[in-house]
């Protein structure tokens, strides 16, 4: 069995080998306020992803026929594929996994669900969205906890390509984002980001952008050392509107961060991996998993 799916048609497909069942109150809600077909299909082929002894969750979606549902690697952290816990949009039964490849580097993970799922999503081309290209992406976002995803929209605002340092200082593989101007939140990672056009995946959901600024950032690393203080503990060091530079004690610090906050948070920008890191991640993979579900 291979991991690999091309050439079936848009959206969401029916697994052949899936027994019905009944829809949660929740989902049956909301696909009854939803008006597009294509929507109803993404819905049913997300899951939450939960990482129980973190205490972490995000968002996964069901690709490769119903037997392969694909994450970030952030997602699923420390916890082994039979340790992770799927909640189904679809079913009131957990959906477990009998087994898991990650690659850290592009953060993804691909898992292997004991039974295939009944809904699943097509995967685009692999060539580049344009710019402009509205977007959608179905997920678990911050706090919520309900089997029914809920919706966030926007568009293609830009690329970048990420390449992070490895431990041993050599760099690791040029990986291919899309920059995202939309409403990504903690919990919206690992899903599908849609191309509204065609109906088929375009990239994972990865991260939101945070507020950037130095200080902030600053600030936050140095209270994480108690005695962080004038003196004492590591040195906390701000930069004030006028350029001044100076070691500060924690409480003026938490002030500063708390200003630059209030001042400025207004972040509607994220990233998604690109789907192209997925096709290569997936055939990189042929060999090390293949799912008894498909």
């Amino acid at each position: 069995m291979t991991l690999i799916m091309f050439g079936l048609p848009a959206y969401s497909q029916r697994a052949k080998s899936t027994e019905e069942s009944p829809l949660p109150i929740s989902t049956k809600n909301l696909l009854t306020g939803v008006k597009s077909p294509e929507s109803k299909g993404v819905i049913k082929s997300v899951l939450m992803i939960q990482c129980p002894k973190e205490n972490r969750k995000g968002t996964g979606f069901v690709i490769s026929g119903g037997g392969v549902v694909t994450t970030n690697s952030h997602v699923v952290g420390s916890c082994r594929a039979e340790e992770l816990v799927g909640i189904s949009a679809v079913t009131d039964k957990p959906v477990k996994f009998s087994a898991m490849v990650g690659d850290t580097e592009r953060d993804l993970a691909l898992l292997c669900p004991t039974e295939p799922l009944p809904s699943f999503l097509t995967l685009s081309d692999g060539q580049k969205a344009d710019v402009e290209t509205e977007v959608e992406t179905w997920g678990y976002p911050l706090r919520y906890q309900s089997p029914a995803p809920i919706l966030s929209r926007g568009y293609v605002a830009g690329y970048w390509t990420e390449q992070r340092t490895r431990e041993d200082g050599t760099l690791g593989k040029p990986v291919e984002h899309l920059i995202v101007n939309g409403a990504l939140n903690p919990g919206n990672s690992g899903g599908p980001l849609i191309d509204r056009t065609t109906g088929k995946v375009i990239g994972i959901v990865v991260e939101k952008w945070k507020l950037f600024s130095p200080n902030v950032e600053a600030i936050v690393a140095g209270l994480a050392h108690p005695g962080a203080t004038l003196g004492g503990g590591v040195p906390i060091y701000v930069t004030y509107s006028n350029g001044e530079v100076r070691q500060v004690g924690q409480t003026e610090a938490f002030r500063v961060a708390i200003s630059e906050i209030y001042d400025m948070s207004q972040v509607m920008v994220g990233e998604a991996i690109s789907v192209s890191e997925l096709k290569a991640f997936m055939k990189d993979s042929r060999k090390n998993l293949a799912c008894k579900a498909q």
